[in-house]
C-alpha cells in the first residue's frame, strides 16, 4: 500500500517498508534524494512505481524534480517527462 508523509512516499507490506523514495520540497520543485528497496521486493518495480507517484505530485502541484537520486536521474531521462525534470 502507497503512503505519503512529509519528505517521503513508501509502500508497506503488513507493517514493513518495503520501498520508500526520500524528496525534499521546494516552491517550485521536489528534489529527489533517495529511493531504496529491501532486497527481497527488488525487480518488481516498485521504484519505479515511486517514481511514477512523485512524477505525478509534481505535475499536479506545478512543481519540477531535482533528481539528486541516481536512480531517478535514471528513470525520468525519458522525453516524457520533460514537463518535470529540471534541466
Amino acid at each position: 500500500m502507497l503512503k505519503k508523509e512529509d519528505g517521503k512516499l513508501f509502500l508497506e507490506e503488513g507493517h514493513n517498508v518495503v520501498a520508500e523514495l526520500i524528496y525534499e520540497e521546494h516552491d517550485a520543485y521536489y528534489d529527489v534524494t533517495s529511493t531504496f528497496t529491501e532486497p527481497e521486493y527488488r525487480n518488481r518495480g516498485l521504484a519505479r512505481d515511486l517514481v511514477d507517484e512523485i512524477v505525478e505530485m509534481a505535475r499536479a502541484n506545478d512543481k519540477k524534480i531535482q533528481p539528486t537520486c541516481p536512480y531517478v536521474a535514471f528513470v525520468i531521462r525519458s522525453d516524457q517527462y520533460d514537463d518535470v525534470k529540471i534541466k
